[in-house]
């Protein structure tokens, strides 16, 4: 695990330092924090209810990653809080509620460049372990990966066994980028050319990243039968406490509104069950 490049720990570490111990939230403004694949996503929905509502504002926050925008609400330091992952049992001990108010799919994405259009699980797996270096058109693989504890490095070791296993040889090769939140993990993908890994659909509209998507084909070779589908979708969670101010329960009742569904929509996020 030390061959692992980490990319902005201090950035994030301090991100979540700025949260936690610049006190409560005022009345006046409303802050919310948390995963960053919603970050977009909730900005624009900001404007609209900004819009709507005149003197209120929304500030929302760099990426904290789930955990922190959870303990960020818990300790009253923002309003509202954007996970990626139901709550922890202490968590809702804590005082945290969280209500599912989205779902977007996970993709492999690459940099625009790149004229590959699709992948299989075979692919995936030759990737991952290192045996495939290159894409068809002699192009570098440059794969970014998240930490190990991740939600999306569990979505892809779920894809098959011999992916699986090709995730932790990723882990051990020196050459290994590490993302550590969804923007940097964006950011990454971007920027390097010949770029692999994985990524939020609504992510990429929302945040207009200029990444490739590229379509999962599942080869007869893969035995992905025990794979659920909704591993393929990521469940976006609105967090909240009693003591949420008025502003933050009126924002909470517009994100579920037709009108902000309809926008949600219209980035590829789809209303959660």
């Amino acid at each position: 695990m030390s061959n692992i490049v980490f990319r902005s720990a201090t950035l994030a570490l301090g991100a979540m330092a700025t949260v936690l111990f610049s006190g409560a939230a005022s009345a006046e403004t409303l802050r919310i924090g948390g995963t960053g694949v919603a970050l977009g996503s909730i900005s624009v929905l900001a404007d609209a209810f900004e819009a709507q509502h005149p003197g209120s504002e929304i500030e929302v926050l760099p990426s904290l990653g789930s955990g922190g925008g959870i303990k960020a609400v818990i300790a009253q330091a923002i309003d509202l809080g954007l996970s990626s992952r139901p709550l922890k049992d202490k968590e809702a001990a804590a005082g945290a509620k969280a209500r599912p108010y989205a779902q977007t799919a996970m993709v492999f994405a690459t940099s625009v460049g790149n004229d590959t259009s699709t992948i299989t699980t075979e692919d995936i797996a030759e990737i991952y372990s290192g045996e495939a270096s290159q894409w068809p058109n002699g192009t570098p693989i440059r794969l970014v990966m998240r930490p190990p504890s991740e939600g999306d490095i569990k979505v892809i070791r779920s894809l098959s066994q011999e992916i699986d296993q090709a995730v932790d040889a990723a882990f051990e090769r020196a050459s290994a980028v590490v993302a550590l939140n969804d923007q940097e993990n964006a950011e990454t993908l971007e920027s390097l050319e010949g770029s692999f890994g994985l990524m939020a659909v609504g992510q990429i509209k929302a945040e207009n990243r200029q990444l490739k998507a590229l379509k999962l084909v599942r080869s007869e070779a893969t035995d992905m039968s025990d794979v659920p589908e909704d591993e393929f979708l990521k469940t976006l969670y609105l967090v909240s406490s009693d003591a949420a101010s008025p502003l933050a329960a009126a924002f909470q009742t517009f994100i579920y509104s037709e009108e902000a569904q309809a926008i949600l929509s219209s980035y590829d996020f789809k209303p959660a069950n």
